[in-house]
């Protein structure tokens, strides 16, 4: 027996975020394929063994050669998984808690961000469609650091608005975690177009697809097809996510202040996005 669905409900009740626990959760569909492939049948998870998860980790790294922060990202779902298996009594010990991860020079990369040139373009094709709905879905996502997932959370009475000011109630976990955020003047005027034009309903959400609440796989569709319009490859709303993030501390704001506007509960997050992007390491290197 595998039990992904109640792993889901312990990573929910700890208020981890639906992009976090759908990645858990893809790491352990996946290490159960490689262990029927490599087995001929499904395993149990009171089966799992320490010599499974080192066989996975050698698949991942020589095979289908994944980068260090990938496969290191998959270990720590599996100690997480195996942790709750064990917790729960299906396993006696962790398995993988003693598979040590791959160490790599310069493990901390920055988050892909997009070139100034990029961003205009991609915002632009957003302006020019004139869809006041998906103007709102950019500049939340890039003047407020959302994820998509509190993008389509945000309901009429998480907004406060004047003609000069702002702010943006963002609740999660059933209203465990909280923070606020100030609106800048380009998504106080997009959130004004939009309620303009919003249609009548019974729903609370701001934000509304052709069947009802916008869901966070239309966010992600959203942002894809301006993309595609602007010619850009690779761009998802975490993209924007970063975006805001760096060029906030670029333009030389505190890493606390960026990491409470942000969510990020350990600053050691933030600080990732004081890494050189690969195109700044190559800007340096023709100083020489």
């Amino acid at each position: 027996m595998h039990y992904t669905k109640e792993f889901k409900g312990e990573l929910t009740k700890q208020g981890m975020s639906v992009n976090t626990i759908d990645s858990y959760l893809r790491t352990i569909r996946a290490f159960y394929c490689f262990m029927r492939e490599a087995v001929g049948e499904d395993v149990a998870s009171e089966d799992i063994t320490e010599i499974d998860i080192r066989e996975y980790r050698s698949y991942l790294l020589n095979v289908i050669k994944q980068s260090p922060v990938t496969i290191n990202n998959k270990l720590s779902a599996l100690v997480k998984y195996c942790e709750f298996l064990k917790g729960i009594g299906v396993l006696d010990l962790n398995p993988a808690s003693k598979i040590s991860k791959i160490k790599v020079q310069n493990a901390q990369v920055a988050p892909k961000t997009l070139h100034k040139n990029d961003l205009y373009k991609l915002r632009r094709m957003f302006h020019r469609e004139n869809n006041a709905r998906d103007i709102l879905v950019f500049e939340l996502l890039y003047n407020a650091g959302l994820r998509a997932s509190e993008l389509c959370d945000i309901e009429i009475d998480d907004i406060e608005m004047t003609d000069r000011k702002g702010l943006l109630v963002i609740r999660q976990g059933k209203g465990s975690k909280y923070r606020t955020i100030p609106l800048n003047a380009n998504a106080r005027h997009a959130v004004s177009s939009y309620l303009r034009a919003r249609p009548k309903t019974a729903s609370t959400k701001v934000l509304l697809g052709e069947r009802g609440n916008l869901k966070r796989e239309a966010v992600y569709r959203i942002v894809k097809k301006y993309a595609d319009l602007a010619g850009i490859e690779k761009v998802s709303p975490h993209t924007l996510r970063h975006q805001f993030c760096k060029s906030l501390l670029d333009k030389g704001v505190d890493i606390v202040t960026v990491a409470n506007l942000a969510g990020h509960r350990d600053i050691n997050t933030t600080a990732i996005y004081t890494q050189p992007t690969e195109e700044e390491k190559a800007l340096a290197l023709e100083k020489l």
